[in-house]
Parts: C-alpha cells; structure tokens; sequence
C-alpha cells in the first residue's frame, strides 16, 4: 500500500472516531505507573512530587504517520505545616497553617494521529479527605489543546472535490475539562474520571471551507480504574496486583484492560494484559534510587494491528520525598 493511501486511510479512522469509538484520547498500556494522566484527583495523592516522562509509538510498520503520544507531567501535594508566628511593622502575627490536603498538576502532551496534531496543557487541582487509614481525593482539570492539520501529511487523492481539502493547514483552540474521583487505601484503590466534560466542537476553519466541522466534537470518555495488591504467604518479597481499566463514551462503546503485575521487592515489576478490542500487552520495569524505568510492548490480533510491529512505549518516572513521609494521609510525619 502507498504512503498516500495509508494516510487518507488514517485520516478517515480518526474522522470516524469523532462519532464512534476509535482514538479521540490516547490510550498508554503503562497508565498505573502514572494515573494523574487519566485522573486528576491523583495529583499529590502519596505525597511526593512526581515528575513523568512517557512516549508511545503505536502500529510500527504500517506507515511513517502512524498514531504517536508524548508528555511530561508534574505533580504533588502542598506540604503540611503548622502555625508560625511572623512579625510584622504591627507586632507579631500568627499565620494559618496548611493541612496538606492540596494537589497540583500539570501536563504538557503532543499528539499525533496521521495528519492529525494536538498540543496541549492541562492543570490540576485535588483535595484529600483523610479517613482513618484510607484517602478519599477529589480533582479537576482545565485543558487547552491547539487542534491541526499538518499540510504536509495530508495528501488527498482528489483535492479539488475532497470535503477535507479546505480543513488543510488549518488550526484551531480547543478548551475543556475533566473530574476524578479516588478512594486510596495500602493494598487496594478505586479511581473514576471523565475526561472532555464539555465535549467542545472543533470548530476549524468556517463554513465556507467545511460545512460539517462545526459538527465535529470531542465526545465525553469516562474511566473506571481498580487494583489490588496480593502479597505472597511467606514470602513478602514477592506481591501480585491485578487491576482493571475499563474506557467508555457517550455512545455506550465500552473497551476495558484486565492486568496482572508482579513485583519483586518493589524493585522489578512484569506483566500481562489483555484488551477488549484484540491486543495482548507485555510489561516490564525496575526502579532505581528514586527512578522507575518501564516498558510495554502491544501486539494485536484484530483490524490494522495485525498487520503491523505492534505497538511500543516507555516510561520514565521520578519521585521525590522520603518514605517516612510517603503515606502523607496517614499522619505518618
């Protein structure tokens, strides 16, 4: 198949996903090593400061334009402090202590999707609630992406009759938001979000180049994310995590991940997952000092993933803080 080919045919799968159930949103194999992604009432939730590098290359092989996803993303909690006594040109004034109850986040991200690119950022805001030994955190988000068209990639066959042809080279802005909820305990939690909460219109260009795009929109995804940590009977080494994403939008289309990890002294992690929509995923990492390295690798067994490399992505993750004060919603500093 010809490279033009390929990229009309890209370019038509992700037209089609704006009214179906295709890759409006990116989806990362390796979202439990960095769930603010997906979630913003995770931002702080442990306590530490936690910086992450991701990449994401998916149907090696198919083309040079084939789906890609790149962020970094920064996030942690406003330390706990007490009451503090500053003086002042009127004397001595006491000032309020924090809680350490607030989060904050920021991601940066380009997307790719054949001629598609989306840039953005978002920033985020949790609060914990602390409740006994468990964390129940609530978050939001604001997100600004620059919606466009790479004039380069997108060769139509037919440009003087395509409908698409006045969209090339255009851009637009495109706000929304997204809210989480997450109930944390020490072996097990429970995350759900929805994410473009407004479902704003992509509005490129004006009626005289498209008709039809204002009736482009981004469509409401909502998460559901559980596990649940196992450790060995006699040997604390070793533990088990299966844990779930399940995915779906306003149309009812439903896709879901079932995972098993392991983890050996906290230290190395491996795994399987498998995906509703034909796609076995294999995972691997290890952590050094305060850096934790992972790897996945797709492989699918249905539609253009069959006839591709499969599927490649990295993670490079840094958290800061001692782990005396790691648990910050059990009072443990």
């Amino acid at each position: 198949m010809k490279t033009t080919q390929k990229i009309i045919i890209l370019v038509l799968v992700w037209i089609w996903s704006i009214s179906g159930f295709a890759q409006q949103l990116p989806r990362f194999s390796q979202y439990y090593s960095n769930e603010f992604i997906i979630n913003p009432s995770v931002a702080g939730c442990d306590g530490r400061t936690v910086a992450n590098l991701a990449a994401r290359k998916q149907w090696i092989g198919f083309s040079n334009y084939t789906p890609s996803s790149y962020l970094i993303s920064l996030q942690g909690r406003i330390l706990k402090s007490g009451y503090s006594l500053k003086s002042g040109s009127k004397g001595n004034v006491y000032r309020k202590g924090r809680q350490g109850r607030v989060g904050l986040g920021a991601i940066v991200y380009h997307d790719e999707n054949g001629a598609i690119e989306r840039t953005g950022a978002q920033f985020s805001y949790a609060y914990h609630l602390f409740i006994e030994n468990s964390q129940l955190s609530f978050g939001l988000t604001g997100n600004m992406f620059q919606y466009r068209i790479n004039s380069e990639r997108a060769q139509l066959k037919d440009p003087d009759i395509d409908p698409l042809n006045g969209l090339i080279g255009k851009s637009t802005i495109v706000p929304d938001a997204g809210v989480g909820i997450n109930y944390l305990t020490e072996k097990y939690h429970i995350g759900v979000a929805v994410a473009q909460v407004f479902q704003s219109k992509l509005k490129i260009g004006n009626s005289a180049d498209f008709q039809s795009s204002e009736e482009i929109r981004l469509i409401r995804h909502y998460y559901l994310m559980a596990d649940y940590r196992i450790v060995f009977p006699g040997n604390p080494d070793w533990e088990l995590e299966p844990s779930t994403i399940v995915l779906f939008n306003e149309l009812l289309r439903v896709q879901a991940d079932i995972s098993l990890k392991a983890y050996y002294k906290r230290q190395y992690w491996f795994g399987v997952s498998g995906r509703t929509s034909g796609e076995m995923i294999f995972m691997a990492g290890l952590k050094y000092q305060h850096y934790y390295f992972g790897y996945s690798f797709d492989y699918g067994f249905k539609g253009i993933t069959q006839y591709t490399y499969g599927s490649h992505e990295i993670c490079i993750t840094a958290k800061f803080g001692d782990t005396a004060r790691r648990y910050r919603w059990l009072e443990r500093y």
